[in-house]
């Protein structure tokens, strides 16, 4: 269960990245459009498929209605993504709130990462009533307990305003623990506060630091992000090379803006073979995905 929650908070955040596609193929950009990437402070969904050594394991007996059980390893974090790959024709949520009463007599027992886990529940809504406040009081028991996660999920809390004064320096400093504790999501989200210069001071090298750091740890909107940096020469050397390595290892995960830039890197030939018929079912992907600018492209280009 330990790395189960940590991607839960995630959940709350979306890393989008995208750009209209005349900036894509090529064409010269002001200073403060190139500077757009990512949209907003963006903060990272789940990722759509489980991270490389998850730390957690799932053992399926046949004759339980509630699905696979959580195994918990000792010395990694929690992570519920893996349930949505289980096997079981349950959502998420209602395979966590199956076990919450596990969850619940774990958290009020001291053990971080399921107090942190509980606080997801109540912040979710997944086998209890939501409850915003509720569910900042458990990331605070966890947090005290250093417990990464719980760290990010309290800067996003106070860097959206939620049921606490909206507040980026706050934000900023619980960003900064969740990273010095080796929490992914963190990093992300403490290198878009150097980026935007959001409670602390602009600096888009130091930002590139966090979000490579977090890329190497598995975020896989980290890693569509260093896609986009070596794509713009954002903080570090233009490098078609090593966008094209990001943006594919994030499309080859269904992350949409990397789809959606690959696409455009297909189309033009910039850094790979052109290849129109992978370019469109890369777009179609990232069309799927949610992401607009690709229908355009589409659209615009392929009449569809």
């Amino acid at each position: 269960m330990r790395k189960s929650l940590l991607i839960f908070a995630a959940s709350l955040m979306l890393a989008s990245c995208g750009q209209n596609d005349n900036k894509e193929l090529g064409q010269t950009q002001p200073e403060q459009e190139k500077k757009n990437i990512p949209m907003g402070v963006p903060v990272a969904p789940t990722p759509q498929i489980p991270p490389s050594n998850p730390g957690l394991t799932f053992e399926t007996n046949p004759s339980e209605s509630n699905g696979p059980v959580l195994q918990l390893e000792e010395g990694k974090p929690l992570d519920f993504s893996q349930l949505s790959g289980a096997g079981v024709h349950k959502s998420i949520g209602d395979q966590v709130a199956a076990q919450i009463d596990s969850i619940r007599y774990k958290a009020e027992h001291g053990d971080a990462k399921f107090q942190y886990a509980y606080g997801v529940c109540y912040e979710k809504g997944w086998g209890v009533e939501q409850d915003e406040k509720e569910a900042l009081a458990w990331f605070r028991k966890a947090a005290a307990q250093e417990n990464g996660p719980a760290y990010n999920s309290i800067g996003n809390y106070y860097r959206m305003g939620t049921v606490v004064t909206a507040d980026a320096k706050q934000a900023f400093e619980w960003y900064q623990k969740g990273a010095q504790a080796k929490d992914a999501q963190a990093m992300l989200n403490l290198g878009n506060c150097y980026f935007y210069g959001m409670g602390t001071a602009k600096n888009e090298k130091t930002a590139v630091k966090w979000w490579k750091d977090a890329a190497d740890a598995g975020n896989l909107y980290a890693i569509s992000q260093m896609g986009d940096c070596y794509y713009y020469g954002i903080g570090t050397e233009k490098d078609l090379t090593k966008a094209v390595e990001y943006l594919t290892q994030a499309a080859d995960h269904n992350i949409a803006n990397a789809q959606y830039r690959l696409g455009i890197l297909y189309y033009t030939g910039n850094g790979v073979k052109q290849d129109q018929a992978y370019t469109k079912l890369l777009m179609q992907k990232a069309r799927d995905g949610g992401m607009k600018e690709a229908q355009d492209f589409l659209e615009k280009n392929f009449g569809k």
